[in-house]
């Protein structure tokens, strides 16, 4: 908002930011219509990597022109959306997000260069951030993988596996897979 001081611009958008809904957004910085300083677009910038999101793209005055700022917006994938349990054998790929409407069974492959949604089980093989986006998230009504990938990392399920009594949400922290109830 042009009409507020930079300060206060800053601590709503932080305010927005620390809400779980907005945790590894993607985002454009767009400032030009502001005057802003070297060290306000910095503090602009570490206030999102604080909260994980990820930067795609600047939009800014000519003048204001860095060797280092990404001057086009990266363009989304629409939602991949699959409305049946997919079977053992069965690979599906898709470069966005991929949101499955039953269950993925054992030896089911599902492989997403953004997140991956499962409403139902996940029994099967799931690679989310498949072209090396760490910020990618895996959530599954009831998570009992084969395997789990995000980016580069992976992981697999203990031998004995209990049925999930929760909704969980896999994602990556200090370069680990970290499984958490939602």
């Amino acid at each position: 908002d042009k009409e507020l001081p930079f300060n206060e611009n800053l601590k709503e958008l932080e305010e927005k930011l620390s809400s779980a809904f907005f945790q590894g957004s993607y985002a454009v910085i767009d400032y030009q219509d502001l005057d802003l300083s070297e060290n306000q677009i910095k503090e602009l910038e570490d206030v999102l990597k604080k909260y994980n999101s990820k930067i795609l793209g600047f939009k800014f005055k000519e003048k204001k022109v860095k060797k280092n700022f990404v001057p086009k917006v990266i363009e989304k994938k629409a939602l991949k959306i699959i409305n049946k349990t997919v079977r053992s054998g069965q690979r599906i790929e898709y470069d966005g997000d991929i949101l499955i409407i039953g269950d993925v069974n054992p030896d089911a492959y599902i492989i997403a260069s953004g997140n991956i949604v499962v409403m139902g089980a996940l029994r099967g093989i799931a690679h989310a951030g498949a072209n090396g986006d760490e910020t990618a998230i895996i959530l599954a009504l009831k998570l009992m993988p084969q395997q789990l990938r995000i980016a580069s990392l992976y992981t697999r399920s203990p031998d004995v596996i209990e049925e999930p009594t929760s909704p969980e949400k896999a994602y990556i922290e200090n370069n680990q897979i970290i499984i958490e109830n939602i």
